[in-house]
C-alpha cells in the first residue's frame, strides 16, 4: 500500500508539472513564440491539446482548491462577517495605526486605507510560511492535516488572503511610489515581488505585463488575456482560455510580446522575475527542505490555483463584447464590467470598468465618477451589476444562468424588462470579435502587419 501511495503521489506530481511544461512549450497555441506556425490543418490538434491542459488544471482546482474557497466563503458570509467586520472596522479606524502608516509606510496619506488589511495579511502570510517551512525542515514531512490548514490559510476567510495578496500586488504594479523610499529600497513591491511567488505571481509581472500589455491594449487583440475570440458561456472555450492564461502566468507570452514589440526594459524585468520564480525560489526551497513533494504542494499548487483563479475572474471582468456601429470600436462601458455594493470588493477592484478607463479615480470617489458617466451608462446599457462577487458573475456566465445575471443587473435606463436584459446579456456574452482559429492566423503575421 505504501508503494502504491508513493507511486500515485509522484505520478500526480509529474502529471501537473508535465502539464505546466507542455503548456509552456506548446508553441502552436502560444501567442508570440513561433516565427512560423504549422499549416492550419493541424489547428484541431493544437486545440485538443489546449483542451486537455485546461481540463487538467480545472480538475486540479476542483480537487484541492474549490472547497477551501467555497467553505470559507460560506462561513464568512453566513456566520463570521457580522462578528468580525466590526472589529476590523475599529482596527481600520484606529488613529494610531493610520498615523503610523502615514509616517512610515505610505507616501500618500489616503493610502493608509490599505494598512489594516495589509497588516492582517502580513501576519497571516509570515506565520503560515514560517510554520510550513519550519515543520518540513524539522520533521522531514508535512502531514495532510497541516497542508489542508495551510490551504485554508492561503485562501483566507471569504478569500481575503489570496484576494488581498493579489489586490496589493496589483496596486503596487500601478504605483511606483506607493511606499516610502526606505521600503522601496529595502523590499520593493512587497506583495508583487517579495511574497508574490508564494501566491503564484511571477515577480514584476504587474509592473510590466499588466501595465504595458493589458492596459495598453485594453484587453484587445495581442493581449495575453485576450478572450473575445472565445464564447464566454462555453466551458470548452474556457479550457482554451485557461491554457492562454497559463502561458501568461508562466511569463512566456508576455516576454515574447516584449521581444516582438521592442520593449527591452520590460523584457529584462520580467525575465529577471521568471528567474526568481522558476529557478531561485524553487532551488532555495529544495535546499532548505530536500523535498520535491513539499515544493509541489507548497509552491507549485498555489501557482496552479492562481492560474485558474485569474482565468475565471477575467472571463467575467471582460465577459461581454459589443462594438460601436459608427466607430467599429469596442464600447468601453460594456466590454469591462462594474459590480457595485459588493461585499467582496477590495478598494475598488470590483469596478473593472473604471480600472481600465479612469485609473486616476480613487476608490472612495467612484460613486461620484459613475454619476458623471450616467448618460453613457443609460444609452449603452452598461455592464454594471450589484450585490454579488466577480466569481459569481463568472460562474453565472459559464452556467448560462442569465436569469440570475439579470436579477443582479443595474438598468439605469429603467427601460428594459428582465427578459430583454437576459437576451441582451446572452448576446453580449456569446459574441466574438473573431474566431479562435482566425486569431491563431492573426498571430502568425508579423507585428507590423497586424491590424
Amino acid at each position: 500500500m505504501d508503494l502504491l501511495w508513493v507511486t500515485v503521489h509522484y505520478a500526480y506530481i509529474f502529471l501537473i508539472l508535465g502539464t505546466i511544461v507542455v503548456g509552456g512549450l506548446c508553441r502552436h497555441s502560444i501567442p508570440y513564440l513561433p516565427k512560423h506556425y504549422p499549416e492550419l490543418g493541424n489547428y484541431s490538434s493544437f486545440r485538443t491539446l489546449s483542451h486537455i491542459i485546461g481540463i487538467v488544471l480545472t480538475v486540479n482546482f476542483v480537487l484541492f482548491w474549490s472547497w477551501p474557497i467555497f467553505l470559507q466563503g460560506v462561513m464568512w458570509k453566513q456566520v463570521l462577517s457580522p462578528i468580525l467586520r466590526p472589529w476590523y472596522e475599529r482596527m481600520d479606524a484606529s488613529p494610531a495605526m493610520r498615523q503610523f502608516a502615514e509616517k512610515y509606510i505610505y507616501t500618500n496619506a489616503r493610502h493608509t486605507d490599505f494598512w489594516a488589511q495589509t497588516t492582517l495579511l502580513l501576519v497571516d502570510i509570515i506565520i503560515s510560511l514560517t510554520v510550513m517551512v519550519g515543520w518540513q525542515m524539522y520533521f522531514g514531512t508535512i502531514p495532510w492535516w497541516l497542508l489542508i490548514l495551510y490551504y485554508f490559510s492561503w485562501v483566507g476567510l471569504g478569500g481575503r488572503v489570496m484576494g488581498g495578496a493579489y489586490t496589493f500586488a496589483h496596486k503596487e504594479g500601478h504605483s511606483r511610489t506607493l511606499y516610502k523610499k526606505w521600503i522601496q529600497k529595502s523590499f520593493g513591491n512587497i506583495f508583487e515581488n517579495f511574497f508574490g511567488p508564494f501566491f503564484g505571481n511571477v515577480p514584476n509581472n504587474f509592473t510590466t505585463s499588466h501595465i504595458v500589455i493589458h492596459h495598453k491594449l485594453d484587453g484587445g487583440k495581442g493581449d495575453t488575456f485576450y478572450q473575445w475570440d472565445l464564447d464566454r458561456t462555453s466551458w470548452s472555450d474556457f479550457m482554451l482560455f485557461l491554457h492562454r492564461i497559463l502561458l501568461h502566468t508562466i511569463g512566456i507570452s508576455s516576454i515574447k510580446y516584449f521581444e516582438e514589440y521592442n520593449f527591452p526594459v520590460q523584457r529584462q524585468q520580467l525575465v529577471r522575475g521568471c528567474f526568481v520564480f522558476w529557478i531561485a525560489v524553487p532551488l532555495g526551497l529544495l535546499f532548505l527542505t530536500r523535498s520535491l513533494p513539499f515544493l509541489f504542494w507548497f509552491y507549485i499548487q498555489p501557482f496552479v490555483c492562481m492560474t485558474f483563479f485569474l482565468a475565471f475572474m477575467n472571463f467575467g471582468f471582460h465577459g461581454f463584447w459589443e462594438v460601436d456601429s459608427d466607430t467599429g470600436k469596442g464600447i468601453w462601458c460594456i466590454n469591462s464590467i462594474t459590480i457595485v455594493e459588493d461585499d467582496d470588493d477590495y478598494f475598488g477592484e470590483s469596478d473593472h470598468m473604471q480600472h481600465h478607463h479612469a485609473l486616476q479615480v480613487y476608490y472612495k470617489d467612484l460613486p461620484e465618477y459613475r454619476e458623471g458617466k450616467m448618460d453613457e451608462f443609460k444609452v449603452h446599457h452598461a455592464s454594471i451589476f450589484k450585490r454579488f462577487s466577480i466569481l459569481e458573475l463568472s460562474l453565472f456566465i459559464l452556467m448560462k444562468n442569465f436569469s440570475a445575471l439579470a436579477d443582479h443587473y443595474v438598468d439605469y435606463s429603467k427601460s428594459l424588462s428582465k427578459e430583454k436584459i437576459m437576451e441582451m446579456l446572452k448576446v453580449r456574452a456569446e459574441r466574438k470579435e473573431t474566431t479562435h482559429e482566425e486569431y491563431m492566423k492573426w498571430l502568425q503575421t508579423a507585428p507590423s502587419d497586424r491590424q
